[in-house]
């Protein structure tokens, strides 16, 4: 006997860019792995990361100019462009340095705290007000990253946070706040393929300017080390980074904020396979709450 017919229909708009949403988050994920394997400094590390995505994204530019005629960028999304590329450079830099101050569980889950800051700026700059779901979805998610750092501050594993890395990891937090306002202002003008390609752009000179003004290294001084600085650009950043900025077109910067506390899981579960960075089962519950704040955002 034949099953009987189950009428499938096509997945919406909404749930493809929420899985877009979902899998560039993922690749960013990764980066504080790739940061941790690479032999140059935090700014350089930033720089190579635009540098192996720019040509990603020339092509990906390339596609997208076939568009209409009379659809031309105009100053107000160029100023928005210009303004995500340095912040999400000052996102980089502190999110990278933080790395060599603490763990890779502490940068992550305190650089992504940003959706405090993007919720609250979202709401009084652009009048974007979240639902009570995302409000919900948003305490939640701080719930879930407070439990999962908790351990470190107590003294209750090996390796505990260092308050200078900690400090750096919130400030990037906060840059990358302003970074996802300003894409979201930028995506109401501009294609996601040029905001991505001028903003990277924006991003490597600042980040060349800073190691060099640091005194850094800049040259990986090994295969791993170009092997990792490549992986920085086209997974993290060509892949993960051009994937958010592509659904931002169609979520509100409040709800895609909240997905970003996604590659804190990533990091944490990454660093404990390969750095032997356990989780203590706190940690393990907060993960469990970011996974609901994720579904609820799906929801909202």
């Amino acid at each position: 006997m034949s099953a009987p017919a189950i009428p499938v229909r096509p997945a919406s708009p909404a749930l493809a860019m929420f899985l877009t949403l979902l899998t560039g988050a993922t690749c960013i994920g990764f980066s504080g792995i790739f940061v941790r394997l690479a032999d140059v400094g935090p700014a350089a590390a930033g720089f190579w990361r635009m540098l192996f995505a720019l040509p990603v994204l020339v092509a990906w530019t390339a596609l997208e100019q076939r568009r209409p005629a009379g659809e031309k960028i105009g100053r107000g999304a160029f100023i928005a462009v210009a303004l995500a590329g340095l912040t999400f450079g000052i996102d980089v830099t502190l999110y990278n340095a933080a790395l060599g101050h603490t763990t890779i569980a502490n940068a992550s889950l305190l650089g992504n705290l940003s959706p405090v800051g993007v919720v609250l700026g979202g709401w009084l700059l652009l009048g974007d007000k979240p639902s009570r779901r995302i409000l919900g979805a948003l305490m939640l998610a701080v719930a879930g990253a407070i439990l999962l750092v908790l351990p470190k501050f107590t003294g209750a594993e090996r390796v505990t946070g260092n308050l200078f890395g900690d400090s750096l990891a919130v400030g990037a937090a906060f840059s990358y706040a302003a970074y996802i306002l300003a894409v979201r202002r930028a995506r109401d003008g501009a294609g996601a393929g040029y905001v991505s390609l001028v903003s990277s752009a924006i991003c490597a000179v600042f980040c060349l300017a800073a190691a060099l003004m640091l005194g850094e290294q800049i040259v990986p001084m090994s295969l791993q080390g170009w092997l990792a600085v490549a992986a920085l650009g086209l997974v993290s950043h060509a892949l993960g980074q051009g994937l958010i900025t592509l659904s931002l077109g169609s979520y509100g910067a409040g709800a895609a904020s909240l997905v970003m506390v996604w590659p804190a899981l990533v990091s944490v579960l990454a660093a404990w396979a390969l750095f032997g960075e356990q989780p203590t089962p706190v940690q393990a519950f907060g993960g469990v709450a970011i996974l609901a704040a994720v579904l609820l955002v799906r929801r909202g």
